[in-house]
């Protein structure tokens, strides 16, 4: 019944103005997008209108009339308000910048009700109008949201360089130090990211002593603990326009760091851009998986991170510590150490430590490798 009730409502919106007025037909935007792309209906939004291949003249004056969820305009089809005016972008792109519930006069509620954002575009006297608009809203996207339980998600999925996006997260789920909800309550959250893999070119970093950086990087609070930041990734990471975006990796600091928002485990989270196949995990191992004293041992990573700058290794025999890095390609690393060589001076040992780490410091692993007794080979 309350699907049937939505759509006759958006039947009746989309069909009560062609019987209002005798227009010059305009014909439909090619394109129609917001900024931000999910918006909550309190907040500040710009409608765009792309008018290019319609009837209006380049950078003609044009007024918004809308008639759901109200009518702002009511009784001025011939002579448009001055608060109905649209800006003019350029290369034949409008906006209007308002914020829904003040523009229209109505709480949320009874927006989230309507049928939706229904209008056309038209010149000041109505001689000239569009085709019917109805203009994107973000009520069933943050709704989604909700429900889906997701941590974190970006808005569109397919998203790009040079386009708009809004990433949202829910700070009832996101992990702080091994718990979820630890970001609800902060007095601020904030984005500490990086493309593809925090590339030290296209870095915005979080720092608490610096004002823009604190406003450039924090969360809007849109209701139930879901938060937004919104931005077109070439202009917030200062990248060239043919710069190769493949993903887009980030924690969430709460105010001055005092607790760190990440993926379940303590990632970081990481978002694929649109066409980015999913790289494989890294694995280590090594070989012979039995050995001794005697024997060479190999150190084997695949699928190594890209942002890597190398491996090196650690290997602690009893009060003896050997240390080398590994060789080869990120899809490969090796490294090849001769126990007979560096332990020929040690005797009776059953096991030996192996530490495996980033170049630049960040710990991989630690492991312990068990040691064949010699006198089992003799």
């Amino acid at each position: 019944m309350r699907k049937l009730i939505s759509i006759l409502l958006t039947f009746t919106a989309v069909l009560l103005p062609l019987k209002a007025f005798a227009a010059d037909e305009m014909g439909a935007p090619a394109k129609v997008w917001t900024y931000p792309v999910i918006y909550a209906l309190d907040q500040e939004v710009s409608w765009y209108f792309d008018m290019n291949g319609t009837g209006f003249g380049e950078g003609e004056d044009l007024y918004l009339w809308a008639w759901s969820p109200s009518e702002p305009d009511a009784g001025n089809w011939e002579n448009s308000s001055e608060f109905a005016k649209l800006d003019y972008v350029g290369n034949g792109v409008y906006k209007k910048t308002l914020t829904p519930t003040a523009y229209f006069g109505v709480p949320v509620a009874d927006i989230e009700s309507s049928a939706g954002f229904w209008m056309r575009l038209k010149n000041k006297s109505g001689a000239g109008q569009s085709d019917v608009i109805s203009a994107p809203w973000s009520v069933a996207e943050i709704r989604g949201f909700k429900e889906s339980g997701n941590l974190v998600q970006i808005f569109p999925e397919k998203f790009y360089l040079d386009e708009p996006l809004s990433l949202l997260i829910n700070a009832e789920k996101v992990w702080t130090g091994g718990v979820q909800g630890g970001l609800v309550d902060m007095p601020s959250i904030h984005l500490h990211s990086g493309l593809n893999n925090f590339d030290g070119a296209a870095l915005v970093e979080y720092q608490a002593w610096v004002p823009e950086m604190i406003e450039k990087t924090k969360f809007t609070l849109i209701g139930d603990n879901i938060y937004k930041i919104d931005f077109i990734p070439r202009e917030y990471y200062g990248v060239d326009e043919d710069y190769v975006m493949e993903n887009i990796q980030f924690v969430l600091p709460g105010t001055d760091w005092g607790k760190v928002g990440t993926d379940e485990g303590g990632k970081d989270f990481l978002i694929l851009a649109p066409g980015v196949p999913i790289p494989l995990d890294p694995e280590f191992y090594f070989f012979p998986r039995r050995i001794s004293s005697l024997d060479i041992l190999t150190l084997v990573r695949t699928n190594n991170e890209k942002n890597s700058k190398g491996l090196v290794y650690t290997i602690t025999a009893g009060s003896k510590t050997i240390k080398g890095e590994f060789t080869g390609a990120k899809t490969e690393m090796k490294a090849h150490i001769n126990l007979l060589q560096e332990l020929s001076s040690i005797s009776n040992l059953s096991k030996i430590t192996l530490k495996l780490q980033h170049l630049e410091g960040a710990d991989i692993l630690t492991t312990d490798i068990p040691l064949i007794p010699i006198s089992e080979l003799e």
